[in-house]
């Protein structure tokens, strides 16, 4: 059985550390062909099948091929962090729903502007053109943070960002949610997330859109987000074996059948929840390991919106030159290059708080600037 008490902000930064390396590596390595393809937003058991297929056949591309499979459930971890802080931080106070909004909004719109910038300047430069009417149109789509629930909008412009619509979604529901808690207790969250899981499999059951996925919204992440609440409204987190091997049984079903397919979200968040409680004393006992993951879960907005953007020269790379080895490489050098560009976006975000803070002053910004103040 695991047991821990209440996950403190290095924890949980040091698990939004490993899950964003899990989702940067996802990311370059599954754009790469041949592709495995991941049961990330929608089923397919060809997926598996290749899965394992390659491992047989390309032994030496192993980590290609687990990233890519497995790497996007990285995302899952940082669901249910961000329900599990919240709850923390508000479980004693009121939540006036426009005042909280605004706060989520204000503390990710600016970073996504940044984000939308850094593309079009990229596609300048490397176009040698002005952008598209597409890209124009589908930057726009992204300043509403609805873009999850228009088909074709969720992974344009950069395919991580289809986050960002979902986890604001999220936010929204949120009080709603926790007063569900207060009234009900912590297991209504588990009924939400059966329940949600339910309205998942309807909808895919009776709907059939084009380019959209449930999964892009609120509807098929509520489950996951439910789960953080609900550990965090309990006194302590605890996950027993019988439900480890429960999760684990469900996971391994889900990569065959699509009915366990929709639990297998919630199924691989416990099972990565339990390895990762596990894993945290050892992890703290080397020092620089600790502080490197805490460092990277610090600054894991910033490495959200801006990697999906640089993958694609060392993708191109990878598959002129198929060598395991130089893949791997060039995924060491993406990633690295992530890390000083996220950097850079959170010096530029610091500077665009400041200027909301300083009530949109330009006068406080540009004295800023000029004294190199960053």
């Amino acid at each position: 059985m695991i047991r821990k008490q209440t996950l403190t902000i290095r924890d949980t930064n040091i698990m939004k550390g490993i899950s964003m390396l899990m989702i940067m590596f996802h990311n370059y390595f599954h754009q790469i062909t041949p592709k495995t393809g991941e049961n990330e937003f929608n089923f397919s058991v060809d997926y598996f099948q290749r899965f394992i297929g390659f491992l047989a056949s390309e032994p030496l591309h192993a980590v290609r091929h687990i990233f890519s499979y497995f790497g996007h459930y990285g995302v899952q971890i940082f669901i249910l962090v961000s329900s599990y802080g919240l709850y923390i931080s508000y479980k004693d106070r009121d939540i006036e729903w426009l005042r909280f909004m605004k706060k989520r909004i204000l503390k990710l719109y600016p970073t996504l502007l940044i984000g939308i910038v850094f593309v079009i300047i990229l596609y300048i430069f490397s176009s040698s053109r002005f952008p598209s009417v597409f890209l124009v149109k589908e930057s726009l789509i992204k300043l509403t943070l609805l873009y999850g629930f228009i088909p074709g909008s969720a992974l344009s412009v950069s395919g991580p960002w289809w986050f960002f619509s979902a986890i604001i979604q999220l936010y929204a529901f949120f009080p709603l949610l926790k007063r569900i808690v207060k009234k009900y207790g912590p297991n209504s969250m588990l009924i939400t997330a059966f329940i949600f899981i339910g309205l998942t499999i309807a909808f895919n059951t009776f709907a059939d859109i084009a380019n959209f996925s449930i999964y892009y919204t609120f509807v098929g992440q509520i489950p996951v987000f439910a789960l953080g609440i609900y550990f965090a409204a309990r006194s302590e987190i605890k996950i027993s074996v019988l439900v480890f091997l429960a999760a684990l049984i469900m996971f391994a079903a889900a990569n065959f059948y699509e009915m366990a397919y929709y639990f297998s979200f919630i199924s691989v968040t416990i099972l990565l929840l339990t390895v990762m409680i596990w894993l945290l004393p050892f992890i703290q006992r080397f020092k620089k390991l600790a502080t490197f993951l805490a460092f990277t879960g610090g600054i894991s907005l910033f490495l959200f919106v801006i990697h999906g953007s640089l993958r694609f020269p060392f993708i191109t790379l990878a598959e002129a030159h198929p060598n395991p080895f130089l893949t791997i490489a060039l995924s060491i050098v993406f990633v690295t290059l992530s890390y000083i560009m996220a950097l850079w976006v959170r010096i530029i975000e610091k500077q665009i708080q400041e200027f909301i803070a300083s009530g949109y002053s330009f006068k406080t910004l540009l004295t800023r600037i000029k004294e190199n103040d960053f």
